[in-house]
């Protein structure tokens, strides 16, 4: 079993990315979590700022949200995740692609902290479910997909032009082919009775089924100004929604992770429920939202004992844990060879790769393509692995070429450059017949 290196009940306060990649892997049983929508519109604190009262912007920008070292990682390690944000950034906008590079990198996290039986619950809504149900294929595998989750709820807004917008999706995925999970009832209502219906304390007819997986009608009803529960924060998520997934997907004394947890919800959800949880978000009020909201549940109250791996307290942290595994970063879920000894010359960038390949041709301006021998100006070459990732090539230099964007294509992460070259010569794209 993996070695803990935080503790049940903490609330890390700042960027939750460093966090994610401060946790030991595989320590986690379940993630439920409500992270920003893509809606350009101004919620709760920056990913940027620090600043009390910064209000969360919901937009997002290329140039300004996302990092080299995200999107070389990504396209080295993560090439189907590379392809989703390339093909969101041609069919949405750069504003898209930008939010799925910067949730891509956390929910790669997420998936390393997960236990090999652990699952997530990705909420989101119509804005950018379309692209993060393909990121979650990328990530997770879609043979790992379980779920999609619609919550329905009747809130204030009506449409006259379209149907009105009044659902959220939840994702459901599993890290592997085993994992927990406790079907829910509900009950179905009848007019009249027949063999099987039941009566309730009003004398409707009803009986009891397995719930669907349409949410809608019942106790997960959404928090209205006028509910007990209601915190203000204005993306805030019912308790009875929240119980329900650690309920089904958790066993108590699980460990439940919010990476997003705002106002608190999964936090106190899985209090209640007796489950370990560890919860992050930037926002400034998140501390003092936790305590108050444990507190008015009577978490916090020594006429109410808690089971036996509670603490008295909430632990807040602004630094990361401290890993005391093998300290791999979201690595890849493809076995990979045992890397070899890198010398300094070998530890290259992206772009620092890409340059040293270009002074080693010496050409005369273009650019040779290793794959079929073509010669073309730098914007239609794209860096490669001459033995892929998914066969346990490394990214040092001594195993990266360049190739033209249709032999890249053809190559992708499976074949070899000296497969892609036989596939090349069988199909007459070769110039230079020498390369094979």
């Amino acid at each position: 079993m993996a070695e803990l290196n935080f503790k049940n009940r903490t609330l890390y306060h700042g960027d939750n990315l460093d966090f994610l990649r401060g946790m030991n892997s595989e320590t986690v049983h379940l993630v439920a979590t409500d992270p920003p929508f893509n809606k350009n519109r101004d919620h709760h604190a920056t990913p940027d700022s620090l600043a009390a009262g910064a209000r969360f912007k919901d937009r997002w920008r290329w140039d300004k949200d996302v990092h080299e070292d995200w999107t070389d990682g990504i396209k080295d390690d993560w090439p189907a995740v590379h392809g989703v944000i390339a093909g969101a950034r041609l069919a949405y906008g750069d504003d898209m692609g930008a939010f799925l590079c910067w949730m891509g990198v956390r929910l790669m996290e997420m998936h390393r902290v997960l236990r090999q039986d652990g699952s997530l619950y990705l909420h989101c809504d119509h804005t950018a479910h379309a692209y993060l149900k393909c990121l979650m294929d990328a990530i997770f595998g879609r043979q790992n997909f379980r779920n999609e989750v619609v919550w329905g709820y009747r809130t204030q807004g009506v449409a006259m032009r379209w149907w009105p917008r009044k659902h959220d999706t939840l994702l459901f995925y599993t890290k592997g082919d085993r994992w927990t999970f406790y079907p829910q009832m509900e009950r179905q209502f009848y007019q009249k009775p027949f063999r099987h219906t039941k009566q309730d304390e009003a004398g409707n007819y009803y009986v009891d089924t397995y719930r669907r997986d349409v949410w809608d009608h019942d106790e997960t009803r959404p928090t209205i100004s006028q509910s007990p529960e209601r915190t203000g924060y204005p993306t805030q998520k019912p308790l009875a929604l929240y119980r329900r997934i650690i309920q089904a997907s958790s066993k108590e004394g699980d460990i439940v992770l919010d990476p997003f947890c705002g106002c608190a919800t999964t936090p106190v959800a899985a209090e209640q429920l007796g489950r370990k949880w560890v919860g992050m978000d930037i926002w400034d009020k998140a501390h003092e939202t936790v305590l108050s909201r444990l507190a008015d549940e009577g978490m916090l109250t020594e006429d109410k004992p808690p089971p036996q791996f509670w603490t008295k307290r909430v632990h807040y942290e602004t630094a990361p844990p401290r890993r005391s595994d093998k300290n791999e970063l979201a690595a890849p879920s493809l076995k990979l060879r045992t890397p070899r000894a890198m010398e300094p010359w070998q530890k290259l960038t992206h772009r620092q790769i890409v340059h040293v390949l270009l002074q080693a041709q010496r050409s005369n301006g273009n650019v040779i393509c290793a794959g079929c021998g073509r010669e073309l100006e730098r914007e239609f070459m794209e860096l490669d692995h001459i033995h892929p990732r998914a066969d346990g090539g490394e990214n040092h230099i001594t195993n990266r070429i360049l190739l033209c964007r249709p032999c890249n294509g053809k190559k992708e992460q499976y074949l070899t450059l000296r497969g892609l070259l036989r596939e090349n010569k069988k199909i007459g794209w070769m110039v230079d017949e020498g390369l094979a």
